[in-house]
């Protein structure tokens, strides 16, 4: 081959990436596909506190055992953060997807069994199935999404996938009770009605696989490549300032699910909502989430701040704590002005602290460790998961508006140690250059020049994808 076969040969590899899909609007398709994805996994995944009393009927069990059902689905993935990444690179980054989504539909059809045979039993197993699928599951898919936005919207595309995963969410507050309503006071429907939409999911993912691998095969990545690598020894490396977030995570994370969890059945106690309000109110922080996460996205993205946010984020958590303390429903009257304006404010806070924190987690660490890091984080945030439902079980054990009212200060204890490790990541980041205050969007040469850093790093660092 001749110099100038040479040259063309390499003009036309050159012309050939400028028009990977990953560079077209072909990306707005697979981000689509990835946030329909998402959709039908958090239908399902937060229906114990939506159908609580439903549960509680069918079952004839009590607010501490609807607590276990979200012990049992955050219990495996207090150890499968660390070891997920083994999985992807063992069978490739598409069929950990579609292989983790599979073990979900075989987790919601064995809590469909419990609801039709009365096993309470068979739905903790259930739920320890979902949970085995669920995170890694996230991990897989997430990972595609960053593939095809990395260096432009990144956190606009993962954003917007929390947007549709709380639409999910929202989705199954409002249609989970009504399905039980229309059926007879049936919970199997229900538990149908979410196997269904798990399987339409499961097909979607599929679609989103065979699509990223038609793009690769197209712009000739190799299939052999691996990627990072979870390294407890890289632990050691970590700084106070990957600490704080990792306990800001564990704290602020707890403190809001738990209080999720546990609040249709407070609202209905305390305020006296019926269930359909009650309903309508657990849902405002995921509406919220819904708009809000991108347009934060977008604007973190731009301007960075990111530890002055996180700062903000716990100031909010706590106040939203100590408003339901202090907010009383003396009469038989619906009380709905309080517990409105709270949940406003703890959607503000939901969304923001998702669009700040994940990205901070990259800045802390060295480049080649940002997978032990995503790791560890996991798995820290599911030990909270994973025993703060059984604290919170015990404390309202007895289902009084007293008990409740130990829950919150419980979880308002819990915020006020986020907000304090928040703060402390403000006065390190400072001292450390603030690097996490810079925005990320290409227009800042400083970030730019990182990013064509970390492109050039990350196509040697890629999971093998057959």
């Amino acid at each position: 081959m001749n110099d100038y076969e040479k040259k063309d040969q390499s003009q036309e590899l050159i012309t050939n990436k400028q028009k990977s899909w990953h560079n077209t609007n072909v990306r707005w398709i697979a981000l689509i596909l990835a946030c329909l994805f998402q959709f039908g996994s958090y239908f399902s995944t937060d229906y114990p506190s939506v159908l609580a009393e439903e549960i509680k009927d069918s079952f004839g069990k009590n607010q501490s055992d609807v607590n276990l059902l979200y012990t049992y689905y955050s219990l495996p993935n207090v150890i499968l953060p660390l070891l997920g990444g083994l999985f992807i690179d063992a069978i490739g980054i598409r069929l950990a997807m579609v292989g983790f989504f599979a073990i979900l539909i075989v987790g919601q059809f064995l809590c469909y069994i419990s609801a039709v045979t009365g096993n309470f039993t068979t739905m903790l197993i259930g739920r320890l199935v979902f949970g085995l699928g669920g995170e890694n599951c996230v991990v897989a898919q997430s990972y595609i999404v960053s593939k095809w936005f990395f260096g432009s919207e990144l956190a606009f595309a993962l954003g917007l996938n929390i947007t549709f995963a709380r639409l999910g969410s929202v989705l199954g507050a409002i249609l989970l009770g009504k399905t039980y309503i229309w059926f007879g006071n049936s919970l199997s429907a229900s538990m149908f009605f979410c196997l269904a939409l798990l399987i339409l999911a499961w097909v979607d993912a599929i679609v989103l696989a065979l699509l990223d691998k038609y793009c690769d095969k197209r712009d000739n990545v190799e299939a052999k490549i691996e990627g990072d690598k979870i390294t407890l020894s890289d632990i050691k490396e970590f700084k106070l300032d990957f600490h704080l977030l990792t306990l800001s995570c564990l704290t602020c994370y707890s403190a809001f699910f738990l209080f999720q969890y546990n609040n249709v059945e407070m609202f209905k106690l305390i305020y006296h909502m019926s269930p359909n309000q009650a309903s309508n109110v657990y849902s405002i922080p995921y509406y919220s989430a819904a708009l809000l996460t991108p347009v934060f996205g977008f604007v973190i993205d731009k301007f960075g701040r990111r530890t002055h946010l996180l700062v903000l984020c716990g100031g909010l958590l706590v106040l939203v704590n100590a408003m339901f303390i202090t907010i009383t429903c003396d009469t038989s009257d619906t009380c709905l002005t309080g517990p409105i304006l709270g949940q406003i404010l703890n959607g503000i806070y939901y969304s923001l602290y998702a669009a700040v924190m994940w990205p901070c987690v990259p800045l802390c660490v060295p480049e080649r460790a940002v997978g032990t890091a995503f790791g560890v984080v996991n798995a820290v945030q599911n030990i909270g998961l994973t025993v703060f439902p059984i604290i919170v079980g015990h404390l309202i054990s007895d289902e009084t508006p007293t008990a409740y009212r130990h829950m919150l200060l419980f979880l308002g204890s819990t915020a006020i140690i986020g907000l304090i490790s928040n703060i402390g990541l403000w006065f390190v980041d400072k001292q450390n250059g603030g690097k996490m205050a810079k925005p990320s969007l290409k227009d800042n040469t400083e970030v730019q020049d990182l990013s064509i850093q970390q492109q050039i790093d990350y196509s040697i660092s890629e999971p093998k994808i057959e």
